[in-house]
């Protein structure tokens, strides 16, 4: 019996079918086929009835498919064991991110690290925060510094707050709310709202801000770029929030009026990685290295 027999079962166990099981590890549909008829022929039991449609597992076969999970766990495991003896000698992050990250110092962050382990490469890409917990849970990543989505606890990840950025509102100078001393999203139930797109995390935050204030928002246009969401403002299509970091590398102020909310609502940056009982050395040597940057207590 072999490992990639037991991983080509597991594959057929899985989608029911031979071809979607081949396209899914890369490999012929006959070759999957000898494979899987070698591992019955070895153990002398039949472990899947090729009669039914879909096809089906055996009893034997539904065994073997429950023992096998458990072998492949426990390698897996081991793997990610000897993962912590590795040298740091070429190893590589990879770290995904936002665009927006506020006033945190990621260039000195990286900066810094480096200095200490030059040893280990930093291989960085961009994506919208949703994303990036995808990615993560996937293990295509080894850390995401992204905004926290509401429903961040649905992940199994450690997290370190680096920082809690507010909110403002941004109005048309003309607005009748726009004389106030700071916006309550509670009276602007019936205004219209430039929000971003629903990829976006700011997304969920907003409407479920507006729904704890008792109404469905209104939503004019969607636009994840801030500057042109401002831009909109102005024109006066609706209202929106912006994050303090993003307007103040707004160059135009005239026209909109800026607003604190009455009730804060915050941008909860983040670095995360997913829990695990061992990790990596370089994982582990950035992890700890990072908490300097953390916000005491880290909560969100």
């Amino acid at each position: 019996m072999l490992l990639k027999q037991i991983q080509y079962f597991m594959a057929v166990a899985d989608c029911r079918h031979f071809t979607k099981a081949a396209e899914q590890l890369f490999v012929s549909q006959s070759a999957l086929s000898q494979q899987i008829t070698k591992l019955e022929s070895d153990l002398g039991v039949k472990l899947i009835n090729r009669v039914s449609h879909p096809i089906a597992l055996t009893a034997a076969g539904q065994d073997f498919a429950r023992y096998a999970a458990n072998v492949l766990d426990a390698l897996d495991t081991l793997e990610k064991k000897m993962q912590a003896y590795q040298p740091l000698d070429n190893s590589t992050l990879r770290i995904g991110m936002i665009t927006g990250l506020g006033r945190i110092p990621l260039a000195e962050i990286l900066s810094n690290f480096n200095t200490v382990h030059n040893e280990i490469k930093l291989s960085l890409v961009n994506h919208l925060s949703k994303e990036l917990c995808k990615l993560l849970n996937e293990d295509v990543l080894d850390l995401a510094i992204f905004a926290a989505p509401y429903d961040i606890d649905q992940y199994n990840f450690d997290i370190l707050t680096l920082e809690h950025e507010p909110f403002v509102a941004i109005l048309p100078e003309n607005h009748p709310l726009a004389n106030q001393d700071s916006f309550s999203l509670a009276e602007a139930a019936h205004e219209k709202f430039i929000f971003p797109t629903g990829e976006n995390v700011s997304y969920d935050l907003f409407t479920e801000s507006c729904k704890e204030c008792g109404f469905t928002p209104q939503i004019a246009s969607t636009c994840n770029h801030s500057h042109r969401r401002i831009d909109l403002v102005r024109a006066g299509v609706g209202l929106s929030l912006i994050s303090e970091s993003s307007l103040s590398s707004y160059p135009h102020r005239d026209g909109i009026r800026i607003l604190p909310l009455t009730a804060p609502i915050y941008k909860h940056i983040v670095i995360a990685r997913q829990k695990k009982n061992v990790y990596a050395s370089a994982l582990e040597s950035f992890w700890q290295y990072v908490q300097k940057y953390a916000e005491p207590g880290n909560a969100l």
